[in-house]
């Protein structure tokens, strides 16, 4: 399959070795109060949301959300298996990478984006 081509399952694949080239830009973040806290967090003072980034592989459309809270004064990604996208990392012989394993090095690239600082902290400045 050629890159620019969009496979039928709108996945857009990427090479695991390749991921932190893909460059993201914010698209919208919101404060969302249906998303669960962590266990031990007062529902009553806690802040959460979501946040979408978008990009492009190749000429393919690639997006990437996840959910975020304030725990204990700290901004922090909620639910590392939830995150939400449509890249289907791969191995180097082309093979996807187990679910478990892409959950990993989506959630360190997520956390190498200065997502907090342009997306969520003027959020929170009216909170």
């Amino acid at each position: 399959m050629r890159h620019e081509e969009i496979s039928p399952d709108r996945y857009v694949r990427i090479p695991t070795s390749a991921l932190f080239s893909v460059q993201l830009r914010h698209l919208m973040s919101e404060k969302d109060s249906t998303i669960g806290v962590p266990a031990g967090t007062p529902a009553a003072t806690a802040i959460t949301g979501i946040t979408e980034w978008v990009g492009s592989w190749h000429n393919q459309g690639v997006s990437v959300g996840w959910d975020w809270g304030v725990v204990n004064g700290i901004v922090v990604l909620l639910g590392q298996k939830e995150i939400r996208t449509n890249i289907q990392l791969i191995a180097t012989d082309h093979r996807p990478v187990p679910p478990g394993v892409a959950q990993i090095h989506l959630f360190h690239w997520i956390e190498s984006l200065p997502w907090r600082e342009l997306a969520i902290n003027d959020l929170l400045k009216g909170a």
